[in-house]
């Protein structure tokens, strides 16, 4: 546990569940986020190394589940598995209470073809978290890299983590010097959705944005991809996948589609809420020399078309939200006129209450056990080295984000 408190060390609450070959390291001082998640995964002494955030819990089987496909497939040194969310009721009274239900449908683990994920970063041809997979491909925080990944990472560019966001900065090079990826097929970890998490907050408020770059690497606001324009996810990632880009071997990444990457920005800036009608009009200002420098039109076909799908999208969602939120009120009337006992966790309403995201996943992980394919159909020709237990993933690390 690579603990980085600013106000509240977690040792305490690590030493109610420490288990034996654990350990617990604290910063001496609070460390940049991409300075802890190179030091935790430094410390690291498995096989594998698989990071796991604040926000996420893995499922109960994960390391199980993890190993049974590394067996399968013993040239594997990039692994991935899918993750869901956890929707809190009311995060400002009890973390705990929320929403889940399971929404994929697994697959075979499967290798991948690295490359090709790389194109597809690139390409900025749609919205981050639109594909329900490949968001996932190539990231420690929703894997693990093996031992010789890292090595090879670290030999050509020096560490593994860089800001503005580790999870980016790493994503680019393991894709690059990966010689066997798998997909698990299957989620091994819950996301709580928390409106405290620096995605969103970056997304929402165009001020935490600024705080945020300047706070990582000051130097970044004035080398954005998109020039001045920090209100955007897009465009800070787009910093990050260019700089990761110019750490690896030449022609080993594909170009970034700037043309793209200026719609996304614009769908960015759309749904921020701004505080003052001056700073959107300067973001905007930025924008629209962008859009004039590459003869870009807002409002074309492609653009209308991705407009298209997020709007559908976002029906769906708040249908779904609705649709939970009437299960909710409907439990709470028949708890508070019968005195209902909470009930047990159930996927024949849209979405199910758990008390904690723990419990979620849980549940989860009994979910994807009755419904995963079999895990001999993916087994390689060259065989399997049959399963060794636990000791080949390595320590599930928790970094804390300053």
């Amino acid at each position: 546990m690579a603990d980085n408190p600013v106000q509240l060390p977690a040792k305490e609450t690590y030493s109610r569940f420490e288990r034996a070959g654990w350990r617990y390291v604290r910063a001496e001082s609070p460390l940049s986020m991409h300075d802890n998640f190179e030091r935790g995964c430094a410390g690291a002494t498995g096989d594998y190394v698989a990071v796991l955030i604040d926000k996420t819990i893995l499922h109960p089987n994960a390391l199980e589940v993890a190993d049974a496909v590394l067996s399968a497939h013993p040239k594997a040194d990039l692994l991935t598995w899918w993750s869901e969310g956890y929707v809190p009721e009311d995060e400002e009274r009890t973390v705990g209470a929320g929403l889940y239900t399971p929404t994929r449908s697994p697959t075979s683990p499967q290798v991948y073809d690295s490359a090709a994920e790389l194109v597809k970063i690139y390409s900025q041809v749609e919205r981050r978290g639109i594909d329900p997979i490949h968001y996932f491909r190539g990231k420690i925080v929703f894997g693990a890299y093996s031992r010789a990944l890292l090595g090879r990472i670290r030999e050509h560019t020096d560490r593994v983590f860089y800001p503005l966001s580790p999870d980016y900065t790493s994503r680019i090079p393991a894709l690059v010097f990966s010689e066997c990826a798998v997909d698990v097929g299957r989620p091994l970890l819950i996301s709580y959705n928390s409106a405290r998490s620096n995605g969103g907050r970056i997304s929402a408020s165009p001020a935490y944005a600024r705080r945020f770059i300047r706070e990582a690497d000051a130097a970044a606001l004035d080398a954005l991809p998109i020039h001045g324009v920090y209100a955007s996810p897009h465009n800070i990632v787009a910093y990050d996948l260019v700089r990761a880009a110019a750490r690896c071997p030449v022609g080993s990444v594909p170009a970034l589609d700037i043309t793209n990457l200026i719609r996304r920005v614009r769908e960015d800036l759309g749904a921020v809420e701004w505080s003052t009608a001056r700073e959107r009009a300067e973001q905007y200002a930025f924008l629209e020399a962008a859009e004039r420098r590459l003869g870009i039109t807002p409002g074309d076909e492609e653009q209308d078309h991705h407009e298209q799908v997020d709007e559908e999208d976002h029906r769906q969602q708040e249908h779904l939200y609705r649709q939970g939120l009437v299960e909710r009120v409907r439990a709470r009337v028949r708890r508070a006129m019968h005195g209902d006992p909470e009930p047990q966790w159930t996927w024949t309403s849209p979405q199910a209450r758990f008390g904690s995201p723990v419990a979620a996943a849980a549940a989860a992980a009994d979910y994807y056990v009755s419904h995963a394919p079999p895990m001999a159909a993916s087994a390689p020709t060259h065989g399997s080295k049959g399963n060794n237990g636990l000791r080949r993933v390595a320590e599930a690390l928790l970094g804390r984000s300053v």
